[in-house]
């Protein structure tokens, strides 16, 4: 019983490591030496059969041994039986290959050395050859048989039936890393080639579909995964083959960059596709790190800096290692929780909570009297557009009265740069939000001429998911199954990023001399129709079949289309080719300083209509396509690169 039992410890131990996916090295190299043994027999076998004295079934002698020796070394040598056996590939079988090869040759070498001294030889030169094909085999046949049964063992019947979007050679590796991965929760059963001719090849055994043969053959729990190389290529091309994915109701998944990939690719990798994989624009990454001696050891002021982007902003100055972070904001509750986020997440990062309205300039002294701010990010302001249209004199209030005095106290207390957050509704405001926001440039550009502060005022268009954006409301339509309400078919975007909006903030912050308004090259405009298509089939649903959409006409002040640069503003190029600066034609004399004067007094004093009146002075591209019927929009024409202007005519 003894005899019997003892062993069993090792093997429970192998069999423990069979069950957390490990076996000991130690193990892997006895089975390859073993192997080795079996293919010397075999080769000792065939050899004996050509010789005159017959078959040799069984050979055991020093010469056998000796071989074995040469081939442990090199095993040693290449530590071939290093790796993970379940996630063999191509890589591996070349090192078998090479560890084979080296033998053999030993074996030769050594076969003419010991055949000079002593007319001998360990094994005749065509054994040695066999014996490493057969070696080859064996090791290589190992391997796939390990890493088939280990799949096999870990694979479930629930697993998701998925196919490979594309053919191409990272389509190819990423089928043959989430086929070797052992936790995968998806089934690779075949590749779905995007254009449109038929292929009768195969890879992995693994069928090619059209896209036709693949509607055909779709069935439910079905996911199309693709690489984000691939994602770029299709909206490069504007290839809409994944619109009509989702339609089909299909899941499609993304995996990260090739250059981000772990080996094996991990299941948890993958991602679901979003809004902006559809948006048919590759994202725009800037380089932060040459930001960093703009804000490294500086007391940086963020206004809103519970919003959207005011606490993007917040989390991406975090890395350039400021001494302190100000985050002051009106609302409490967005506030406190900003404060645990940074709490938890940025733990190292010293920050102060302030509570203050823009609009106090008595309490916006105290805040600058005590902590000096060196760089102020603005980006507190009112900016629903229907809403300010119905309370003109608070969008004065807030975005140019509030700016106002920021910009003021950022001059009084020598800061050395202001980063005024503008929008592309500034551009020919045709409402008191756009209008609003132009005045405050106005006034910032003013400042910009003798003061030692570098005011610097950045233009983009809508930012995805921000507060109050029609992503989030779209959502809730959807949640309520429908209808998806749009005020126009024709009406068009840009639209960004959260994270593209905060670089770019951070980037017009430290390349400004002073005066500047940055546009971002935003891409094409987006239907907003398309956009709630987009949403709808995200969601996994089908546009006007399972959630209707409704027009509701145009809200007062709203435009069809928005433009990031006015009628006399050109652009000027920057070191980077997605940032340009709008050439501004606007002087600076008494009448418009008289004007900012006057629009300050009225809006203190809550003259709505007088500081309206005043406002359209000022900007006089102000041009509101409700109160004035004798202007409207005729044509959309592009300009400079992909910008596009309205082009207004006398009715």
């Amino acid at each position: 019983m003894k005899s019997i039992t003892k062993p069993l410890p090792a093997f429970l131990d192998i069999a423990r490591g069979l069950i957390k996916n490990y076996v000991p090295r130690g193990v892997i190299f006895a089975i390859d030496l073993t192997l080795a043994f079996v293919a010397l027999q075999i080769a000792f076998f065939l050899v004996s059969s050509i010789q005159p004295n017959g078959l040799d079934f069984f050979n055991i002698s020093w010469q056998l041994f000796a071989i074995l020796g040469v081939q442990a070394f090199f095993f040693f040598v290449f530590k071939s039986y290093i790796g993970l056996i379940r996630y063999s590939g191509f890589k591996d079988a070349i090192k078998q290959l090479q560890v084979t090869l080296f033998c053999v040759l030993a074996i030769l070498a050594i076969n003419a050395v010991y055949f000079v001294n002593s007319g001998e030889k360990l094994i005749l030169d065509a054994g040695a050859v066999i014996y490493g094909f057969v070696l080859f085999s064996l090791l290589f046949f190992f391997r796939v048989v390990v890493k088939r049964a280990y799949q096999m063992m870990h694979s479930s019947p629930e697993n998701t039936r998925a196919f490979i979007l594309g053919t191409d050679q990272i389509d190819v590796a990423i089928a043959e890393g989430l086929i070797s991965e052992s936790s995968n929760k998806f089934n690779i059963v075949g590749f779905l080639n995007e254009n449109d001719h038929k292929m009768r090849n195969r890879i992995f055994n693994l069928p090619i579909l059209n896209f036709e043969q693949f509607k055909k053959s779709v069935q439910p729990e079905v996911a199309i995964i693709v690489g984000e190389n691939k994602l770029d290529k299709l909206n490069a091309a504007n290839n809409e083959i994944l619109s009509k994915l989702l339609e089909l109701k299909v899941k499609v998944y993304k995996l990260p960059r090739v250059k981000d990939w772990d080996d094996p690719i991990p299941s948890h990798a993958l991602k679901k596709i979003n809004l902006e994989d559809l948006l048919q624009r590759n994202p725009i990454k800037l380089d932060l790190n040459k930001l960093e001696p703009y804000y490294r050891n500086k007391v940086i002021l963020v206004t809103g800096a519970a919003g959207s982007i005011g606490s993007e902003i917040v989390k991406q100055l975090v890395p350039l290692r400021p001494k302190m972070i100000l985050l002051l904001d009106q609302a409490e509750t967005p506030l406190h929780d900003m404060s645990l986020c940074m709490c938890k997440d940025y733990p190292e990062q010293a920050f102060k909570q302030i509570i203050a309205n823009v609009r106090n300039k008595k309490r916006l002294r105290q805040i600058f009297e005590k902590y000096s701010p060196e760089v102020i990010f603005h980006g507190a302001a009112y900016k629903h557009v229907p809403m300010m249209e119905e309370n003109p004199i608070e969008a004065l209030d807030v975005n140019f009265y509030g700016t106002r005095n920021l910009a003021d106290l950022a001059v009084d207390y020598n800061a050395e740069r202001f980063v005024f957050v503008s929008t592309d509704k500034a551009v020919n405001p045709t409402n008191i939000m756009g209008a609003s926001k132009r005045a405050a440039e106005i006034y910032i550009q003013s400042l910009a001429v003798d003061a030692k502060t570098r005011f610097i005022t950045t233009r983009f268009g809508n930012v995805l998911g921000s507060n109050g954006s029609v992503i989030p409301h779209f959502k809730k339509q959807i949640e309520a199954n429908g209808p998806i309400t749009v005020t126009h078919a024709e009406i068009t975007r840009y639209f960004m990023t959260i994270d593209e909006a905060c670089q770019l903030v951070l980037e017009a912050g430290g390349m400004g001399n002073g005066g500047e308004i940055y546009v971002f090259d935003m891409g094409s405009p987006i239907k907003i129709v398309d956009l709630a298509h987009h949403m709808i089939r995200l969601s996994g649903l089908v546009p006007e079949k399972d959630i209707k959409i409704e027009f509701t006409g145009l809200r007062p002040g709203e435009k069809l289309y928005e433009e990031l640069l006015a009628d006399r503003e050109t652009t000027i190029p920057t070191h980077h080719e997605k940032i340009m600066i709008a050439q501004a034609t606007h002087t600076f004399d008494d009448s418009k300083h008289f004007l900012l004067d006057g629009l300050l007094k009225n809006t203190k004093s809550k003259e709505t209509r007088k500081a309206v009146e005043i406002l359209k002075l000022l900007v006089p591209e102000f041009v509101s396509l409700y109160e004035k019927p004798s202007l409207k929009v005729v044509a959309r024409k592009p300009t400079n690169g992909t910008h596009t202007r309205l082009v207004r005519k006398r009715a």
